[in-house]
């Protein structure tokens, strides 16, 4: 009998639903806000230097010193990012490629603070 898909060996998932942080890499780069989930206190940007390979970031959490009502849509800001990278096991990586998935490492940003850089951003 063969395995099915969906049962993840437990110490996979274990790891995949609490991974294990390094320290945070501070990152700066400018872009603008995309959406603001007030809900989840959350926000999704996109900056104009790729970060990790990507331009938009979903779901950040932001930091305490930050007010989700002083976010602007639209507004060009520098965004200082704290980046924590897990690294995953070599069992990890095998299982989501045997998955059809590629990925070595979980990335997630946390948004530290922002500073506008130009209130009227439709001229740039």
């Amino acid at each position: 009998m063969g395995k099915k898909q969906s049962d993840i060996p437990e110490d996979v998932n274990k790891e995949l639903e609490s991974p294990k942080f390094g320290k945070p890499i501070e990152i700066t780069a400018s872009g603008y806000v995309l959406d603001i989930n007030e809900k989840d206190s959350k926000v999704d940007i996109q900056t104009y230097e790729p970060i990790s390979g990507t331009t938009i970031l979903e779901g950040l959490s932001i930091s305490k010193k930050i007010k989700l009502n002083d976010l602007e849509k639209g507004t060009v800001y520098e965004f200082k990012l704290d980046e924590l990278k897990a690294p995953l096991s070599k069992k990890t990586i095998e299982y989501l490629k045997e998955q059809g998935i590629t990925m070595d490492v979980i990335v997630q940003f946390e948004l530290k603070e922002t500073k506008i850089i130009d209130e009227n951003s439709e001229d740039v």
